[in-house]
């Protein structure tokens, strides 16, 4: 082969190293500015922060409430690791490394698979530093079917979060804006929820959101999955998950389609 051919011949990298590259980018990012860390440790924290004044009172009328709480922590914690996400998509337009990656033979769904799997990343650091404090405080599996469906759930809860802020990241391009317009939701999903205390101690008006809505229905599907039972709740919570991910990969998809 000639100088001149080999000159002409563009370089193919395989997809798989492209990902495994940019996802190793994102996850070194995170470790290095002390992200990953604090989705291990956030949970731990604001798991104690709600199960010490409000232990004593929920307990009056049965149960442990370590049971109860457990999994809106969870869930509090895929908002965040969303959070994260979007801060992350919108720090790669401001910086041009999404413009850099389309001027390269780079794959145009790899830099968001790659993100993905950063994302999923944390995402499990956060259930495993909650299911470490709610094991602490007597938080307890019954069934090891269900426990694999519950974590699962979870995980899947954050993907269709972690979709939807990633995209909201990209279109907005920067990292103030994404965080503040992330931020609204989910505190409203996540204090307007059965997540900390049931719906009947909520006023009358605003019960029929706080029963309903996804957070809510992940709450008490997971509650349900703590003690061995497959309730219906799972399969509402199935449907919000399917519905999220199906409308904000639609999004994303589109999005793409229409940078420069």
């Amino acid at each position: 082969m000639t100088e001149t051919t080999l000159a002409a011949t563009p370089l193919r990298v395989p997809a798989a190293l492209q990902w495994s590259a940019l996802s190793g980018r994102t996850l070194r990012a995170a470790l290095r500015e002390g992200d990953l860390p604090f989705g291990f440790l956030a949970p731990m924290i604001f798991f104690v922060c709600f199960y010490v004044p409000l232990r004593h009172s929920m307990e009056m009328s049965g149960g442990k409430y370590a049971q109860y709480l457990l999994p809106v922590i969870l869930l509090q914690g895929m908002f965040f690791t969303g959070m994260s996400a979007g801060d992350r998509s919108a720090r790669d337009v401001h910086s041009g490394m999404g413009t850099r990656l389309r001027s390269m033979p780079v794959q145009a769904w790899l830099p968001l698979a790659a993100r993905m799997s950063a994302n999923l990343a944390r995402a499990v650091a956060a259930v495993a530093g909650g299911l470490v404090i709610g094991s602490i405080f007597g938080f307890r599996f019954h069934d090891a079917g269900a426990a694999v469906v519950f974590v699962l759930l979870t995980l899947a809860f954050g993907v269709a979060i972690v979709i939807g802020a990633d995209t909201l990241g990209v279109v907005t391009g920067k990292p103030e804006i994404g965080a503040s317009a992330l931020l609204t939701p989910q505190l409203l999903l996540i204090m307007m929820s059965t997540g900390f205390v049931p719906a009947q101690l909520f006023p009358g008006w605003i019960q029929p959101f706080v029963r309903n809505q996804p957070v809510s229905q992940a709450a008490s599907a997971l509650r349900d999955l703590a003690a061995g039972e497959f309730t219906a709740a799972l399969g509402i919570t199935v449907a919000w998950i399917a519905g999220l991910i199906v409308v904000f990969t639609a999004l994303a998809v589109r999005v793409e389609r229409r940078r420069p």
